[in-house]
Order: C-alpha cells, then sequence, then structure tokens
C-alpha cells in the first residue's frame, strides 16, 4: 500500500509516520506500507493526474485529503466509492462537523473518512501578558483588544531585538487564508451565500474580515514572509502570543506548559468563531492495493489509534469517544477546546471550494510581498477579491448550478 500524507508535523513527519506504520503492521504483518510526505500544493497538483496515471508512474492507495476536497475528487471520478467496499462503514461515532465532507453530494455514499481535525484558537504566555493587562481574557475577547494588546506588548517589549507581539503561525511565514475566515465569519460574510449560488467574496463585510487579519502583519504585530522560528516565536521568547489551529504544544515554553493559555480567537462580531479543518483518508480508485488501505482507514478511525496519533501531532480525534478522551482527561488548557468546537465552522464540501482558497491563497500571497517592500495598497487588495469574486461566479455557474 502507498499513502500519500502531508507534512503534519513538520520536521518531524516521517519519524511521526514511520511509528504509524510500525503499530500498523504489529496487526497486518504481511503489509507492505510506503510512505510519501507532499505539501498541500504538491497534492493539488498531482490530484488531477491520479485517474490517468502516466506509464509507470507511482500512485497512492490511499490519501490525505482537506475536508471539502471530497466532493471535488468525487466528481473528478478519483475517489473510490467506499460503501461499496464495506457497506457496514458509517459515521454514526464521527464528531457531526466533520461527517458531511466525507459523502458525495447529494448521496448517502461515503468517499472518504474522517482521520483528524485541528480548529481555532489564541494562544498567550501569561508571564508575557500581566505587563499590559489585568485581565487577558476580557482584552483578548475582540479584535480590537488584540490590537491594543499587540500595540501595549510591542511598546514593552521594544528594546528585545526581534520581537513580535504575534508569532506567525503559517508555516510558510506567509498571510494565511484559513487564518481570515474567523475575522470574515465575525463580520457576518463568507465564501458562498446560504444557498451556495452566490459568492460574498466581493462585499464590504469580506473585505473588511479579511483586512482583519492582515492588520497584524501592516502594524508590524507579526513578521511575515520569513522562515518559521527564525524570529518572533513564543519558544525564544520573541513573541508572545499566537494563532493557530493545532494545538501548538511544542511551541510553548516552559515545564508542563504551564505558562500558556488558551482562548477562543478574538471575535470581529456578537461571537467568536473558530476554523475547523478537518482531514479525511480517501482510497484512489486507481489504487492497486485496496484492501490494505481499507484496513488502514478502519485501523485510524480505532479509538486507541485515534488519540494516539492525535496527541503525537497535536491535533484532534475525529470520533467522540476518542475526543471526549483526549480533552477530558488532558489540562484544562485542552478542555476550553471543547468550548471552541462548540462554534466552530467549516468549509463546504462542494466541488469549487478547493479551487477558490486557491485563488485566495495568490492573493494573500501578492499581498504579504507587496507589505514586505512597502507598497500594498487595500485599493489593490479589493480588485484582487472583485476579480476572484468573479471567477468564483462563473465557477458557482458551471458546476453548482
Amino acid at each position: 500500500m502507498i499513502l500519500w500524507v502531508m507534512p503534519d508535523s513538520g520536521a518531524r513527519t516521517k519519524a511521526d509516520y514511520q511509528k504509524v506504520v510500525e503499530r500498523f503492521k504489529k496487526e497486518h504483518p504481511t503489509a507492505e506500507v510506503t510512505v510519501e510526505v507532499l505539501t498541500r500544493n504538491q497534492l493539488w497538483k498531482k490530484i488531477f493526474t491520479l485517474k490517468n496515471p502516466a506509464s509507470g508512474e507511482v500512485i497512492p492507495d490511499v490519501l490525505q485529503i482537506p475536508h471539502y476536497w471530497t466532493a471535488l475528487l468525487t466528481r473528478a471520478g478519483v475517489a473510490e466509492n467506499l460503501s461499496k467496499l464495506d457497506p457496514g462503514l458509517s459515521l454514526s461515532s464521527a464528531l457531526a462537523p466533520l461527517r458531511a465532507h466525507c459523502y458525495k453530494p447529494g448521496t448517502k455514499d461515503l468517499y472518504s473518512y474522517p482521520w483528524w481535525f485541528d480548529m481555532s484558537a489564541l494562544h498567550y504566555r501569561t508571564d508575557h501578558l500581566k505587563f499590559v493587562t489585568k485581565n487577558p481574557e476580557k482584552d483578548l475577547s475582540t479584535w480590537d483588544g488584540l490590537l491594543d494588546i499587540c500595540a501595549r506588548l510591542q511598546d514593552y517589549f521594544k528594546e528585545v531585538e526581534g520581537y513580535y507581539p504575534m508569532q506567525n503561525g503559517d508555516w510558510r511565514g506567509s498571510l494565511s487564508t484559513r487564518s481570515t475566515f474567523m475575522e470574515v465569519w465575525g463580520r457576518g460574510a463568507d465564501l458562498f451565500t446560504p444557498d451556495l449560488r452566490d459568492t460574498l467574496i466581493n462585499t464590504p463585510a469580506f473585505k473588511q474580515g479579511v483586512k482583519d487579519y492582515i492588520d497584524l502583519a501592516l502594524k508590524e504585530y507579526m513578521p511575515i514572509l520569513r522562515e518559521r522560528g527564525s524570529l518572533g516565536t513564543m519558544l525564544s521568547g520573541k513573541a508572545s502570543m499566537l494563532l493557530s489551529r493545532k494545538q501548538g504544544l511544542a511551541s510553548f515554553p516552559g515545564k508542563g506548559r504551564s505558562r500558556v493559555r488558551t482562548l477562543p480567537v478574538p471575535r470581529t462580531g456578537p461571537e467568536s468563531l473558530a476554523y475547523l479543518s478537518g482531514m479525511n483518508l480517501m482510497i484512489n480508485v486507481a489504487g492497486k492495493d485496496k484492501e490494505t488501505a481499507l484496513e488502514f482507514i478502519k485501523w485510524s478511525a480505532r479509538s486507541d489509534n485515534q488519540v494516539k496519533y492525535a496527541s503525537t501531532m497535536e491535533v484532534f480525534p475525529a470520533f467522540e469517544d476518542s475526543f471526549e478522551q483526549l480533552i477530558f482527561t488532558s489540562s484544562q488548557r485542552l478542555q476550553t477546546y471543547a468550548t471552541i468546537l462548540a462554534s466552530a465552522r467549516t468549509l463546504p464540501n462542494i466541488s469549487i471550494t478547493g479551487t477558490v482558497i486557491e485563488m485566495l491563497n495568490k492573493i494573500l500571497a501578492v499581498s504579504a510581498t507587496q507589505i514586505v517592500e512597502g507598497r500594498f495598497t487595500q485599493a489593490s487588495l479589493d480588485i484582487e477579491l472583485d476579480n476572484a469574486a468573479k471567477e468564483t461566479q462563473y465557477l458557482l455557474s458551471l458546476y453548482e448550478g
């Protein structure tokens, strides 16, 4: 079996997956398992050739995909129908927000299966925040409050070389598209209208939500276009806060990480809204070892393996009993996530979501370069978002009409 995965734990990914394979092979000793690690961009480029690979090209039997790719890959004929491979496969114990992203839209057939998920939260160093606020939970409950705390921290630590109030949670050190959605949702906008027939990308609320996030870079509260860890990190003491979708234990200082507290993402509207990103496993319709692939998917969904993997990768299990086992037997910091989950949102599982996200990724990448070069303007960003809205509207009429 050939398994394609993403670099979920950075430099540790290969070693971590080797342990996963070793545990799987203890129960399936005759299985041959090869793991290939691809970035999200590499995987995006390769998925369109999976159905008709070139002669001699190595293709996966099972691959990791973002939850909102399921509809696209079923439309493209790349994903195998898991319900036909195993009619007994069920999502009854999966967490509710993850279920809809596993089906082919409009059917009850499973084409991908939940593996794990992450969700956005704000982490802060208590030893830093005590210098600038007596009530961090209140002051960090709104986006304006967050910016105010950033300004205070920037002034307090102005003599510390390379200090930024906010650590950049994007592994590329760029502007993260996924980090904009909490602010966009809080402003009352979204990628699409509720009926999925129109886009809201060109609305004032959407643009304001994107600007909320970009302000962190514009005001120099967060470093951009630098290698992750080169500066402005909580671990080094050169950052005080972090917006992240992972638990982030490796980024947090102190014995037992007691100096770090976790809060919901500051709200830009009436309530705090977290971005929830699910990762699913999908069997390639052209794969050669579907039997082992199906066994691996079912093995990965088992409670003991869910908790073990989630703890290793600093993410969360996709099934109710595993999630409760991890959260409620852990620290108070992790228990905060139970509250965050209640208001978490996902991107819709429709064919064009992945393409739209790629468009927004490119827009924010250009914005990051412009900020660093001192030539960013809100007007230029608005024009790019207007153009993306036109393209999105066309795709909606073509594929979702």
